[in-house]
């Protein structure tokens, strides 16, 4: 069931909405425990910002076009700590020193800046050269929001900005969707784990980055392991692998030594695709297993493994967390591409150049030289494209920042 590459990336994130509508458990977590979660709900703020009337800088609260009786100086005379929370009047004619963010008092026209105030015992007045403008320097309650305007929308992956948001805003605790978890699975009994490979084996290029490419989107990884090409071995894993999604590398080709494609085919109850018109990366598998969990068969091939990784398991994420489809971005391509000999989409490593992608070298599917070369995948269309054309490209490394631009503080 070959299937085309933008369809099965919508497919699947329906699929994987559906799945995470129906385990959505929202927790109630404490604020400083909250960074990297979803938001379950929008959250609104419960106070006016800024929630006082307050001095934008140190200086004299005043009150008429000056000059001005210094009518009380809480900086140097009240014992009382905390200065900022003084409170009084003034009426036209008096001055009150201030300190950035202190309570202006009641009456107050404006805040002369102290570097632009000179005094003379109690009378205060603004220099030649920085007249008094009335309104100046202070802080309106409500100016930025006014109490329920909404902070952060549901869906939203709470990074430290949002945090700090919702901390100047008093909120303390929120609603917050567990992360997806993911069970991780490296199959082939040619890959080994360290050392130069020898003559029919390859090392392992997937179990060192997999995992922090999946963290970034916002994933859980719950459990990691290789597995021995195995039928049964293999099978046992599926079954008790506790991942929302689950994920393997190799074995999704068609021969009887694919054992991962053979087992998913007869276990998922539901399967979006067997194979995609793409390349690198058309024998992947996606589906559902029993116990609601999502399964992506990777090929084994890295270049294929990881164009393949790049282009669903964020949309997975995104889907299950109720977040908005992962966006791509566009560019201008720096060559001409042919039309693929096999009629299917062609994700191509460019260097970005500007807002101009230029096709790497090494790009096939056993390659890796192309991609650690790449910023981004150009998607390229079966008739493929010529030189200027835009096209739409899927981020690389980067991507958790370059799709949701609310994760950027967080890596």
């Amino acid at each position: 069931m070959r299937r085309d590459w933008t369809t099965v990336r919508e497919d699947l994130y329906e699929l994987a909405g559906e799945i995470g509508r129906s385990l959505d458990r929202p927790e109630n977590l404490r604020l400083e425990d909250a960074l990297g979660t979803t938001t379950s709900a929008p959250i609104v703020s419960p106070i006016p910002v800024p929630h006082f009337e307050s001095s934008a800088m140190d200086g004299y609260a005043v009150a008429g076009p000056g000059p001005w009786r210094l009518v009380s100086d809480p900086v140097r005379s009240s014992g009382e700590r905390n200065i900022h929370r003084r409170s009084g009047s003034i009426g036209v004619g008096e001055a009150w020193p201030v300190l950035t963010g202190s309570v202006l008092p009641q009456g107050t026209e404006g805040v002369v800046r102290i570097e632009h105030a000179e005094t003379h015992g109690t009378t205060v007045r603004s220099l030649p050269d920085h007249p008094y403008n009335p309104g100046r320097d202070m802080r309106r309650r409500g100016e930025e929001m006014e109490r329920g305007a909404e902070l952060v929308a549901a869906g939203t992956v709470l990074g430290p900005r949002h945090v700090a948001l919702l901390a100047a805003c008093g909120i303390d605790v929120v609603s917050a969707r567990r992360p997806m978890s993911v069970s991780m699975a490296f199959t082939g009994n040619e890959v080994i784990d360290s050392g130069v490979p020898q003559p029919g084996e390859v090392r392992d290029a997937f179990s060192a980055q997999f995992p922090h490419l999946l963290r970034g989107w916002g994933a859980d990884i719950s459990e990691r392991t290789r597995l021995h090409d195995d039928h049964d071995v293999i099978r046992e894993w599926i079954s008790w692998a506790s991942g929302d999604l689950v994920i393997l590398t190799g074995g999704s080709g068609s021969s009887s030594q694919d054992f991962v494609r053979q087992i998913l085919e007869d276990m998922c109850t539901e399967l979006v695709a067997t194979s995609i018109a793409v390349r690198p990366g058309h024998p992947t598998i996606v589906g559902r297993l029993p116990g609601d969990r999502l399964v992506l068969g990777l090929p084994g091939n890295p270049l294929a493994a990881h164009t393949s990784l790049y282009g669903l398991a964020p949309v997975a994420l995104a889907g299950f967390l109720g977040r908005t489809m992962p966006r791509l971005r566009t560019a201008v391509l720096g060559r001409d591409v042919p039309p693929s000999r096999k009629a299917v989409t062609t994700l191509a490593p460019c260097v970005l150049d500007d807002d101009v992608a230029r096709p790497c070298a090494g790009t096939r599917s056993h390659m890796l030289s192309g991609l650690a070369a790449a910023d981004v995948l150009a998607v390229i269309p079966p008739e493929g494209a010529t030189d200027g054309q835009r096209i739409d490209c899927l981020p690389l490394d980067r991507s958790a920042l370059l799709l949701y631009p609310e994760l950027r503080e967080r890596v």
